[in-house]
């Protein structure tokens, strides 16, 4: 049988794009290497914004929902701010995962568990691809097998995207979790360079995290530990402890090459700023099957719209968030203040975590943050520049 699309990788990018396009009418595979229930390392928040894109409720597999932020400055004394609405959504992505590959395979796609991906052949008209000792032929592909997927190299796509690393375990409280986690999540910023810490309660433990750029890998299992005791807990309590690639999109990276599409994480749409990827998954995997069933009806001569809408749409959201995010990596006292001084700042921040307000209608609305970012750079530039030994003429 020769299906419409093959989709490798049933995460929250893979299981969209399969269900939309069964949705659809089209005839779809979708291939996972492990069989569901499987867990995947993820602080698990699923905001607003990404809620909202799926046409079915959440509500079976949340576990939190948090309405307020515990904020610190490595590892300082903090403070806690408040929202009147929920910030994000806490899951846990074994049953997040499987609710929405259970979705896709209602909506009429053909699930193969266990079928890891071992070869993509490419041709004009379709693809074949083996997998779990199978062949498998389709007209077109997806690549949704995240960070560390073969999916897009095996079918000769060059990915361009910049690695972060991110670090963490869970901690079981005895007797409970403490009220003060019952509905807040922790961020603590300054620490590792260009990434935060993080404390996310699940139903009856929390998730506690450090990330940052590559570069900062061999520190973050000290970071974490100390992360781990700051925020009250031992150390040596911690299960679930593994670490996991955080894949940023580079401007040149493609994300359609011929009958090849490319979806969250395996296309690198990861939100710079929060390290959050879900919503990006959902969105490019709703997107992606608009385009897919416009091609393959004969409406579109090949899959470029696709990436003209994530140009048009997504993408520069993305671009202005890694710029927001080097303002903040480069002052986050600054911000901290900010949030914790400035209802309007508090209030823009908890628009930004639930994903009412885009990054790009935020420099719209305050075009100086980036003129903030301009100066910070160039005062380092200033700062670094050895003092000249050379004396005035008397």
């Amino acid at each position: 049988m020769r299906y419409d699309v093959i989709v490798v990788g049933a995460g929250p990018a893979g299981s969209t794009t399969a269900r939309e396009c069964a949705a659809r009418g089209l005839s779809v595979l979708l291939l996972e290497k492990a069989a569901f229930p499987r867990d995947k390392p993820c602080g698990g928040g699923v905001n607003v914004r990404a809620a909202r894109l799926l046409p079915f409720d959440l509500t079976p597999v949340v576990e939190r929902t948090a309405y307020g932020v515990r904020f610190s400055l490595r590892q300082s004394r903090g403070f806690t701010r408040s929202f009147s609405e929920p910030l994000t959504f806490l899951t846990q992505r074994a049953a997040l995962d499987a609710l929405l590959a259970t979705r896709a395979v209602r909506s009429g796609a053909t699930l193969h568990e266990r079928a890891l991906v071992q070869t993509i052949e490419r041709h004009a008209t379709h693809v074949v691809v083996r997998a779990g000792g199978q062949a498998f032929e389709g007209c077109t592909l997806v690549a949704a097998d995240g960070a560390n997927g073969p999916t897009a190299r095996l079918a000769g796509v060059p990915v361009a995207r910049r690695m972060g690393i991110a670090y963490e375990a869970n901690v079981t409280p005895r007797g409970g979790l403490a009220p003060q986690w019952q509905t807040t999540i922790g961020l603590d910023l300054g620490s590792p360079r260009g990434g935060y810490g993080w404390i996310f309660p699940r139903g009856d433990h929390v998730n506690i995290g450090v990330g940052g750029w590559l570069d900062t890998a061999t520190s973050l299992r000290t970071l974490l530990d100390r992360l781990i005791r700051f925020y009250g807990f031992d150390p040596s309590t911690t299960w679930g402890v593994r670490g996991y690639h955080l894949p940023v999109r580079r401007p040149e990276a493609p994300l359609a090459d011929g009958n090849v599409l490319l979806v969250g994480d395996a296309a690198g749409l990861l939100d710079p700023l929060t390290g959050e990827g879900i919503h990006a998954a959902i969105s490019s995997g709703r997107t992606a099957a608009k385009h897919l069933a416009a091609y393959l009806d004969g409406q579109a001569a090949d899959l470029q719209g696709y990436a003209r809408e994530m140009a048009a749409d997504l993408l520069p959201d993305l671009h202005v968030a890694q710029r927001l995010h080097a303002t903040i990596d480069r002052a986050p006292g600054v911000f901290l203040a900010s949030v914790r001084y400035m209802p309007r700042a508090w209030e823009l921040v908890c628009r930004i975590l639930r994903g009412d307000q885009t990054y790009v209608g935020v420099v719209r609305r305050m075009p100086w943050l980036l003129a903030v970012r301009r100066y910070l750079r160039s005062s380092r530039g200033r700062m670094a520049r050895p003092a000249s030994t050379s004396q005035s003429p008397r």
